[in-house]
């Protein structure tokens, strides 16, 4: 049996009940006006002023469904862009000496912290359709030759593999407290790659050490407030920070760590003969992907059979066209669109492999 990949986008989270990025923000102050939640007044204040000089929003008091928020991408990018030119904002500085403060750093972190809130809370009941997909490709003897491929920040995918007794996770690199089982000799389990390519919200970098660890939930992100403790390096001492890469054009590459799953996963996709998207609309902006898929397309004797699960209820078909239209414009017409949604994959993925 030919190996396949199952590339994991935004989409499949959604159907599991996670918010699609360009509802974060709306989902995240509702919440917030909601429940009178202000007792983080630093947080709220700074992404109040944040949203209101640079995108003219007053996330207290204007109608929320009747603004266009700015996708996570574009608010998160601002920033990670200023800090590569080295450039800040009026009122918005990457570096302030007289007041001891990096603006700019501060906000990006409490955007880390917003989307991982409402992740947390979205992805805390959920229907089931990743652990079924799992199961499903377990119990048809599919996972020997399976490789996930996620864009997503949840752990939802991670979760799932992790239900399994037999499986052991491999993420493509090691942590502190878990190595790769790949380098395990003596390991009797199934070994499951999974490379998660924007990193992952329980995935936390020592800086000073140069060290990652693995966090067993995405709940270790709101250790940055409420336990300052747990988010320390256990080595020097120094607060970790989560590994967070959002899809923009200008992502930054450095961290050595994201680096060689990079590596790992083009080396792994150059062996299959199969690639799925699920849930995945092949965005504009994310050029670092469609540089991986061109070079694992192009460097190969036959050609990669391409398929594509991105249906949903209510789906228009002028957005579904477009996306077609993405798809084949970069990957050629060979491409296939199955009209089928991701539940309807998790429940039989044998019919699409």
């Amino acid at each position: 049996m030919i190996k396949t990949a199952i590339f994991l986008g935004g989409g499949a989270s959604a159907a599991e009940g996670a918010p699609v990025q360009n509802l974060l923000f709306k989902k995240y102050f509702k919440s917030l006006r909601a429940e009178s939640n202000y007792s983080d007044c630093k947080r709220v204040s700074e992404l109040s002023s944040y949203f209101k000089e640079m995108f003219f929003i007053d996330v207290l008091h204007d109608d929320l469904d009747a603004i266009q928020f700015p996708t996570f991408e574009e608010a998160i990018g601002l920033l990670d862009l200023a800090v590569r030119k080295r450039q800040s904002f009026m009122d918005f500085d990457l570096e302030n000496l007289s007041q001891s403060c990096n603006r700019i750093g501060f906000i990006r972190q409490y955007l880390v912290l917003l989307m991982a809130e409402v992740l947390e809370d979205k992805t805390s009941v959920v229907k089931g359709l990743h652990r079924a997909l799992v199961e499903s490709l377990s119990s048809n003897g599919l996972l020997t030759d399976m490789v996930f491929l996620s864009t997503n920040y949840d752990i939802l995918i991670d979760q799932a593999l992790a239900s399994m007794d037999d499986i052991a996770l491999d993420y493509g690199v090691d942590f502190t407290n878990y190595a790769s089982p790949a380098y395990s000799p003596d390991n009797n389990k199934l070994i499951v790659q999974l490379y998660k390519v924007h990193g992952s919200l329980n995935w936390f970098y020592c800086p000073t050490c140069s060290s990652l660890r693995l966090i067993k939930c995405q709940q270790g992100v709101f250790n940055w407030l409420t336990d300052p403790a747990q988010v320390r390096c256990r080595r020097c001492q120094s607060m970790e920070t989560p590994v967070i890469v959002p899809p923009t054009f200008f992502k930054d590459m450095s961290n050595s760590f994201l680096t060689m799953v990079w590596h790992k996963t083009e080396t792994t996709l150059r062996d299959i003969g199969h690639l799925i998207f699920c849930g995945y609309s092949f965005p504009d902006a994310d050029m670092h992907v469609k540089y991986l898929l061109k070079r694992i397309q192009t460097n190969r004797a036959g050609r990669l059979k391409i398929t594509v699960i991105n249906n949903y209820p209510g789906r228009k078909a002028a957005r579904r066209l477009e996306e077609e239209e993405r798809y084949k414009r970069f990957l050629g017409t060979h491409v296939h669109f199955a009209k089928k949604t991701f539940e309807e994959f998790c429940r039989q993925p044998e019919t699409f492999i």
